[in-house]
């Protein structure tokens, strides 16, 4: 909100709270020679709300009358998430359900607590409601696999994952494959020993389909053989450069029985794809979705990004256009984030970003998918977010990602393998434990039959309870 804010000098900011126990929580904020705020709240006294609770609410008051004296005092825009600054806004409200509240009082604490605009409430809500269907009784029953590859055609200067091109880094994925084979049949033979079931496969990166041929062949028929069961509704691989999908890497998809494919241009301009780093056209997007429909593979999600540089709402929209074009069952509409290991980031200097048209961007996108009949299912926030937005994925009725719900809000145990991969193990209280894969492919391959054993035992010791 005031990036370059400096403390120590300036106006006089002070905060008077009280908050005795079994009393209303009372705080006022007041900036010197400029406004003041005040509440009593009455609201945290119900027996839903335990001391924790109350000492997050006396914080959450404190941030608000500081944002709200603030944003009076300079005329500066209030966030459309208010004070909700974590990436997972849904699992507020999952929370908040779980303890009983109805959904007309949840909308009132995010609309007065949180200031939450109405617009992100009637969203978030719709979001939340929805998931609650893929929820499970016990998170480790069914369990959900990703599996991470770290190798793309090349480095996407918005990109901040672990994605190391082919170009330098080519030379490491014979022992990357090596090591991940061996990886998938360790873990694949204790889920079987234990008797896990696996809702869903995610093969993501990275680009997965930067292996090719025998070698992309080999490992989808090894994830298939150890995890995939009658329970598996969901086989996914994101296949997000389009120039990695051939005719023969289309064919190899459907044989194993992927059903869902991410092909992903982000822009459908070529002069920001080249900007940006990408190695493709908009027309290889357009020949990779033809080879996915032709395979059979019956769900094609694709990904955009709002606020690329040099891109405004005019190019924004006819990429839209031409996405709905190809009529994809799912679409991922991701908000430019500055990351601070991103190229992008590095040369700020160099990019566009429309910020006071990122609103406007959301809008678009929001119209078409809805257009497309496609609804939102899932979101998560990121830091230093295009208008401090959000991503959200919207996908026709029944071809949601099963994975993308578990992995957001956390309810389901998902055991990652590769590199950067990062096990999340789910105890019934929803309290996670989280083991990393070194994300550096060649530490990954040579560090793995080291690191295993560890891992084999967290993963054996918690569905074993």
């Amino acid at each position: 909100m005031l990036p370059n804010a400096r403390f120590g000098e300036g106006r006089l900011l002070r905060v008077s709270v009280s908050h005795e126990p079994k009393e209303p929580i009372g705080c006022e904020v007041v900036l010197e020679c400029g406004p003041t705020w005040q509440i009593e709240d009455g609201e945290i006294l119900r027996e839903v709300y335990g001391p924790g609770d109350r000492t997050q609410r006396v914080k959450e008051r404190v941030r608000l009358g500081v944002l709200k004296v603030i944003s009076s005092a300079y005329d500066l825009p209030m966030s459309p998430w208010g004070i909700l600054t974590g990436v997972r806004p849904t699992k507020l409200i999952h929370n908040l359900l779980d303890r009983g509240l109805t959904h007309g009082e949840i909308r009132e604490l995010l609309l007065t607590v949180y200031a939450v605009s109405p617009e992100r409430v009637e969203l978030v809500q719709k979001v939340a409601n929805w998931q609650r269907r893929f929820f499970h009784s016990s998170p480790n029953q069914p369990a959900g696999v990703y599996i991470g590859i770290p190798f793309c055609p090349t480095r996407c200067t918005y990109c901040s994952f672990a994605a190391y091109p082919i170009g330098t880094h080519g030379h490491l994925m014979r022992g990357f494959h090596e090591a991940l084979s061996f990886e998938i049949e360790a873990i694949g033979r204790l889920l079987k020993r234990l008797g896990v079931a696996v809702e869903s496969v995610y093969v993501g990166g990275g680009t997965p389909t930067t292996f090719q041929g025998e070698e992309l062949t080999a490992l989808l028929a090894l994830a298939r053989e150890w995890f995939v069961s009658p329970s598996t509704v969901e086989f996914t691989v994101e296949a997000g450069r389009p120039e990695t999908i051939t005719p023969e890497t289309s064919e190899i998809l459907a044989e194993m029985g992927v059903n869902r494919v991410s092909v992903n241009p982000q822009t459908m301009h070529d002069a920001t794809l080249k900007r940006v780093g990408r190695a493709h056209t908009a027309e290889d997007t357009r020949r990779a979705v033809e080879l996915v429909r032709r395979a059979g593979i019956p769900v094609v999600n694709m990904d955009i990004i709002l606020g690329l540089p040099g891109e405004g709402l005019a190019d924004v929209e006819a990429t839209l256009e031409a996405i709905g074009e190809l009529r994809p069952e799912n679409l991922t509409v991701h908000s430019l984030a500055m990351k601070r290991a991103s190229e992008l980031r590095k040369n700020i200097q160099d990019s566009a970003i429309a910020q006071e048209q990122g609103e406007a961007m959301a809008h678009a996108a929001a119209r078409s998918a809805q257009a497309w009949g496609l609804n939102p299912y899932y979101l998560y926030r990121q830091r230093y977010i295009l208008s401090d937005l959000e991503n959200i994925g919207y996908a026709r009725p029944h071809t949601a990602s099963v994975y993308n719900v578990q992995m957001m809000e956390e309810r389901q145990t998902i055991i990652s393998l590769g590199g950067g991969g990062i096990t999340k193990l789910v105890s019934p209280d929803l309290r996670l434990v989280r083991l990393a894969n070194p994300k550096c492919p060649a530490t990954y391959a040579q560090q793995l039959r080291t690191v295993l054993p560890a891992k084999l035992w967290h993963i054996h010791e918690h569905f074993a309870v």
